[in-house]
């Protein structure tokens, strides 16, 4: 039968260069002769195609269809192995997804409250920077004067010079608001993560299992198309 359904869950149809399907009783040898394409639809509704090129029948040998039809059970043996090979992928893929939803949820909550805090700390700085300045300000107009508090100025601006080359010493990075901040937040979540039980290392393996396996799986597309590209070259 040129279409035919396996007890696997899986259907090879056999079409024309238009697209139209062939039917059952055509035989191989009208198949051979004008050339076809395999479709086979796996369980998951996925289609896998291969093209067969037309071989003449008339003035062939046995020899020369004898090739054709092992080249042909070879292409099916190919397409036969990509969907196991998919299958198995999937099945992975499907178990680190349901294993990555929790931790993904969790961490999303972690970087929630961790932004939360580095938040209060920013908005901290700047209200403490500016209780600095009125600080300073009462100092030089009301209880002293500016000739008294213009060295105290001067080491407050020094002593804040000396915090900032010292972020450099310990980071090996120049000061810079935007990169602070986003150092004190990751330094915030690890901190609750530990806190709160949350396997960083476990959710970086996840994740890159997932990419290495989606990666293998489009890889393996690509390699049929390739292989049904030289078939019909």
């Amino acid at each position: 039968a040129v279409v035919s359904t396996q007890s696997t869950g899986q259907s090879v149809n056999a079409l024309n260069s238009e697209g139209v399907l062939f039917s059952r009783s055509t035989p191989l040898s009208y198949l051979l002769e004008n050339g076809f394409t395999l479709e086979i639809l796996d369980e998951h509704l996925v289609k896998h195609s291969t093209g067969v090129a037309a071989t003449p029948f008339y003035g062939a040998n046995a020899d020369e269809v004898t090739e054709k039809i092992k080249n042909l059970a070879a292409s099916l043996e190919i397409v036969e192995n990509k969907i196991a090979i998919q299958e198995n992928l999937r099945s992975k893929l499907d178990k680190l997804e349901e294993e990555f939803g929790p931790l993904e949820q969790k961490r999303a909550e972690l970087l929630r409250r961790s932004e939360f805090r580095t938040n209060a700390v920013v908005w901290g700085g700047l209200f403490a920077m500016g209780g600095q300045f009125g600080f300073l300000a009462r100092l030089v107009w009301w209880d002293y004067s500016w000739d008294i508090m213009e060295p105290v100025t001067y080491f407050v601006t020094y002593g804040t010079a000396i915090v900032m080359y010292a972020y450099f010493v310990c980071v090996r990075s120049d000061y810079n608001f935007d990169n602070a901040r986003e150092r004190w937040n990751l330094r915030t979540f690890h901190k609750i993560a530990k806190r709160n039980g949350f396997d960083h290392d476990k959710y970086n393996r996840v994740v890159e299992q997932m990419r290495e396996i989606e990666a293998n799986m489009t890889q393996l597309e690509n390699v049929g198309a390739l292989l049904n590209a030289k078939k019909q070259m």
